[in-house]
């Protein structure tokens, strides 16, 4: 047997007999049955407040949970009033636009007939 096993036999060994002495103390003299008594009355205490704890934190969750719902829907809905107007803005541009070639379009005759009637009498 290796010097590690018997290390962790021997661990577990004093672990049980120390385990068991203290069950045997609590369950078999007054002193220890008192003990034990306190230490479930005790315990029932720490769970009861665990739970509450518990039961607190749960609510709180809740609530943050439907402030952020809250919050996304109204950042939802700034995002599409935001987009929407953005269409629009974009809809204005383009509607600007074919006025805007057709113009540029009868300057640029103008011009590329201009240059060529007078290259041409030259």
């Amino acid at each position: 047997m290796s010097d590690q096993n018997k290390d962790n036999s021997l661990t577990a060994l004093v672990a049980g007999i120390i385990l068991g002495a203290a069950v045997t103390y609590l369950f078999t003299t007054k002193d220890g049955q008192k003990v034990k008594d306190k230490l479930l009355v005790e315990g029932s205490k720490l769970l009861d407040k665990l739970k509450e704890g518990l039961e607190n934190v749960g609510e709180e969750i809740e609530e943050k949970a439907g402030e952020i719902v809250e919050s996304a829907g109204e950042i939802r809905d700034a995002a599409a009033t935001h987009f929407e107007e953005a269409k629009e803005n974009v809809q204005d541009a383009l509607r600007e636009v074919p006025p805007q070639v057709a113009e540029i379009q009868k300057k640029g005759r103008k011009f590329f007939f201009r240059r060529h009637q007078s290259s041409s009498e030259s």
